[in-house]
């Protein structure tokens, strides 16, 4: 016990990868904010009225704190994309992963069509705050400050092992959850769903699909689904070579969701989560790394033949 609370000590995870990870949150929920009108979104008339209150009554006592309600529902809209685009740059998480949570919980409680995308990036915005308010950086994009205090990093790593039994209960539901209907148990949900006129693939892609999915082998791949996602539960039990196998398959299967059902939020929401569940390996720190370094090395490239000509007068 001793060594493994020594170990914990000394892991600092207060890296790149928490700005990274709150940034796709940010920018699930602004995709919401700024490609729809938020008027036709919300129910706030829905929610005064007195006839829809007994249906609300879980709902009420956040209702008064809503940012939608507080002001305006246009003001609220543009106060909560100033408010996500200070998450994004990273600066003050200590402060922003409150009114991050705020905004997030006021899109799960005023939208009238909210996807699971919603609700994973409100669940992650209140679990993100204890690494957040831990954090002794200024802004997350920068390195991190190496070695930290013991305390908080046992705190802070015990604060993403939760997360992470988050993540892996939501894949578990997701496959087991499917057993209970019939079409998943026989294998054929998957035609239904891609074939939906109103929420199925696009006709071009569609037609790409019915190839296998009006032919035998659309048993295998709903049940491929479901192994699939059981498998992402399991990998909380896995080896940092299985996590980065299965983080680049997730990637690839909520991007397939775009494509199929347009769900571009839910898309975001779900990378915030396989970041943090998954890449134990900080792939995500070398990559955002690499950027940085290109991002200098080309600045570097426009001022230096500026600055000799300073030089000479």
């Amino acid at each position: 016990m001793k060594t493994f609370l020594e170990t914990l000590s000394t892991k600092t995870i207060h890296t790149e990868k928490i700005a990274l990870v709150r940034a796709f949150l940010a920018i699930g929920t602004l995709t919401v904010l700024l490609f729809n009108d938020i008027s036709l979104l919300t129910h706030t008339q829905y929610m005064y009225d007195a006839n829809g209150a007994d249906h609300l009554q879980d709902k009420l006592l956040f209702f008064h704190i809503n940012i939608f309600t507080v002001f305006s529902v246009e003001s609220g809209r543009f106060i909560a994309i100033a408010i996500l685009l200070s998450v994004i740059s990273g600066f003050l998480p200590q402060v922003t992963s409150f009114l991050h949570l705020w905004v997030s919980l006021s899109i799960t409680n005023t939208v009238i069509v909210v996807d699971g995308g919603d609700q994973i990036a409100a669940n992650l915005a209140c679990l993100l705050i204890p690494l957040c308010v831990t954090d002794p950086r200024v802004n997350q994009w920068s390195a991190p400050k190496l070695p930290g205090r013991s305390g908080i990093n046992v705190f802070s790593n015990v604060a993403l092992f939760f997360i992470q039994v988050q993540a892996a209960i939501i894949y578990l539901n997701a496959g087991i959850g499917k057993l209970y209907t019939v079409e998943w148990k026989e294998g054929t949900a998957l035609y239904y769903w891609i074939s939906h006129t109103i929420i199925g693939a696009p006709d071009w892609l569609r037609n790409i699909y019915e190839t296998a999915t009006l032919s035998d082998w659309v048993t295998l791949l709903t049940w491929g689904v479901i192994i699939f996602e059981i498998g992402m539960f399991a990998c909380i039990f896995a080896n940092g070579k299985v996590k980065t196998i299965f983080l680049v398959l997730g990637f690839l299967f909520h991007f397939l969701i775009i494509l199929t059902h347009g769900l571009l939020s839910f898309f975001f929401s779900m990378a915030a989560l396989l970041v943090i569940y998954l890449d134990d390996a900080n792939h995500s720190v070398r990559i955002i790394n690499g950027l940085k370094n290109r991002i200098r090395l080309s600045c570097a490239v426009f001022v230096k033949p500026v600055l000799p000509l300073k030089n000479q007068y």
